[in-house]
């Protein structure tokens, strides 16, 4: 049976190590130049290197992005930026420019995955890259499932897919806005996501409503999981470099364990738990897009609080380490008070449920709120086995 890959995003190293011990088979990331992603962490050559060689160590991918369209004095230190992504054995380059494609097949042996943002959408413009030297086509988001079969059986060629996370408006992101309202291109890295936005405007009915009415619904494709393997899409990519560890944490642990559902059942298998899983994460609503039918007007989110609901967990921290019968270390993220029930989530996916009675800052004086990037001690309990060093803190406000 023919497995698809799930492929993670990673906005730093944290988050690259976080996404793979909770089961990702690949990440992407940025290092800090040429990408789209100008205000995530991102990745130096230092860390790039350390972020291989975790990943290689637990048997994962490493794809970073060179997405963003060349102008001609980029390719002036891009030689040595390439020969240098080869040296440390990244396992791939993702690439929407045709001259940067040329350049890397033409001057390294480094695999290039085409971009999403190079809008391939068909079997002829497929066959046409892997003519150039491209390995693996990441489609257009405007692509169907079975769409996506069928360029992978005419072209001969790997696909991945989109199957979580935030989408743009714009055809396979080639927006502009940005330039025109921020003078940021969106095209370079510099996006301020201007469709986010609220504008005011007139209707048929000449009523003045203020609306964000370009705003997609957030991608969430748990419920075709066994399409995506019955087609053998070869690799399934959450979007998200920018968000939080618990984000990633999530969506990872839940397409994992929703795709480990699929294959011991061999059809198709709704796993509810793992699809609740991805609602406690801030959205802003979910859609299927154009996974089996073209999206539509139903795709839209009009800024009404969809998704924001009471069972949006906040991210508490992320573990630093476990003393048994003594504490453990959370370096925290967000606000919590003493009382609070934290949900820490373990690799294999068990939800651990601790009390912060008791907490200490690291003075060992006890606190009855937190601060955000500070460490708090938690006093040990039963509830802790099984926790380890990165796993991710979430709790529910108001409870």
């Amino acid at each position: 049976m023919h497995l698809p890959e799930i492929l993670a995003p990673a906005g730093n190293l944290e988050k690259l190590k976080i996404a793979i011990l909770y089961g990702a088979n690949a990440v992407y990331l940025s290092g800090d130049r040429f990408g789209l992603r100008g205000g995530a962490d991102n990745f130096s050559d230092e860390d790039l290197q350390t972020g291989v060689t975790f990943a290689h160590q637990h048997r994962a991918k490493i794809y970073v992005t060179l997405n963003s369209f060349f102008h001609d004095q980029d390719f002036e230190t891009f030689p040595e930026y390439l020969q240098f992504l080869e040296s440390i054995n990244i396992d791939g380059t993702i690439v929407s420019d045709l001259g940067v494609v040329d350049f890397i097949t033409t001057n390294s042996n480094i695999p290039v995955h085409l971009s999403t943002q190079a809008s391939c959408l068909n079997q002829y413009s497929a066959k046409l890259w892997k003519n150039l030297g491209v390995e693996r086509i990441v489609l257009g988001r405007e692509v169907s499932i079975q769409q996506a079969a069928d360029i992978k059986k005419m072209a001969a060629i790997d696909v991945e897919m989109f199957i979580h996370g935030s989408m743009c408006m714009a055809y396979s992101g080639h927006c502009t806005i940005s330039n025109f309202t921020a003078g940021r291109d969106s095209n370079r890295g510099g996006c301020v996501q201007s469709c986010r936005f609220e504008y005011s405007f007139t209707n048929h009915k000449q009523e003045s409503i203020t609306q964000s009415f370009m705003s997609s619904k957030d991608l969430q494709g748990i419920d075709q999981l066994a399409k995506f393997v019955k087609y053998e899409i070869d690799s399934l990519k959450i979007e998200g470099r920018m968000k939080s560890n618990l984000y990633v944490a999530t969506t990872v642990m839940s397409y994992v364990n929703g795709l480990r559902s699929v294959l011991s059942d061999h059809e198709q298998h709704h796993d509810t738990h793992w699809k609740t899983e991805l609602l406690k994460v801030r959205h802003r609503g979910y859609t299927e897009a154009s996974l089996i039918k073209p999206a539509d007007s139903t795709s839209v989110f009009y800024g009404d609080r969809q998704g924001y609901s009471e069972t949006n967990f906040e991210y508490a921290g992320t573990v630093v380490d476990v003393v048994p019968d003594k504490y453990l270390v959370l370096m925290t993220q967000n606000t919590f008070e003493e009382n609070s029930i934290l949900e820490i989530l373990d690799f294999e996916g068990v939800l651990h449920h601790i009390s912060t009675r008791g907490m200490q800052n690291i003075r060992n004086r006890e606190i009855k709120k937190t601060n955000p990037n500070t460490i708090v001690l938690i006093p040990y309990s039963s509830s802790m086995e099984g926790i380890k060093e990165l796993n991710v803190a979430r709790f529910l406000p108001n409870s």
